[in-house]
């Protein structure tokens, strides 16, 4: 049987978070260890070194960050396609100041990126924007949310929600916690995770969830955090 979680053990890995707000999704998660994924030290070391990342070490399962400037956003294939446009919805800096002169268009950028991507309509369709990252892991796009709530409906009997219909549930509890298991374990993350305590082993994960993310470094260093406190 696994040794439930602990809030002292959250702590180690989310200093800046409340301990009664950890020992709350301690309990959340702590419902059913085994179908979560979450049943050995191990397991949990790596689903927490990326949540680590998604989340800051408040554990706050914010909406996904699309404040880019113009530069940030030619990174995008479809800025690439259209770099007048990334001048237009990029944040603007005042070159002496360094102060912001104009907001980045969030919401335009999100529909833009994720247009007829994983699941999305196009870019009138507002789904980059409906199907934005939320949750403890950042899930992304129509078909992620469907799948999503597929997943917890298996996990958690009796659980009324539908993320595509709801979408900003996830972004709070349970559901930021639910959805991160339901993607956590739709995607056999658990059963990498099993494979070891290297490196590569979570390079193998971080892959998973962001392939072309530059954090691969700090999620190695969130997974060492997070195994020394659950080992």
């Amino acid at each position: 049987m696994a040794t439930p979680l602990s809030a002292s053990q959250l702590k180690l890995i989310f200093p800046a978070a409340a301990t009664d707000y950890l020992g709350q999704v301690a309990a959340e998660l702590n419902t059913n260890l085994e179908a979560c994924g979450l049943d050995t030290p191990l397991r949990q070391a790596h689903f927490f070194a990326q949540v680590r990342q998604e989340c800051g070490t408040e554990l706050q399962p914010v909406d996904e960050n699309l404040n880019y400037s113009a530069e940030a956003l030619k990174k995008f294939s479809y800025y690439q396609r259209h770099p007048a446009e990334a001048l237009q919805d990029g944040y603007d800096r005042d070159p002496v100041t360094r102060k912001i002169r104009r907001r980045a268009a969030v919401e335009t950028i999100a529909n833009k990126v994720y247009a007829g991507r994983i699941g999305n309509g196009d870019v009138a369709s507002g789904d980059g924007w409906r199907y934005r990252g939320r949750g403890f892991i950042q899930v992304t796009g129509r078909a992620n949310y469907a799948e999503v709530t597929r997943q917890c409906q298996l996990l958690y009997p009796g659980m009324d929600v539908d993320f595509v219909s709801h979408p900003d549930l996830m972004a709070a509890s349970p559901g930021a916690e639910r959805s991160a298991v339901g993607y956590w374990t739709m995607r056999g993350l658990h059963k990498l995770a099993d494979m070891g305590s290297t490196g590569a082993d979570v390079d193998r994960i971080t892959a998973v969830i962001n392939k072309n993310t530059d954090s691969y470094g700090e999620r190695r260093a969130n997974f060492t955090i997070a195994w020394n406190a659950l080992k």
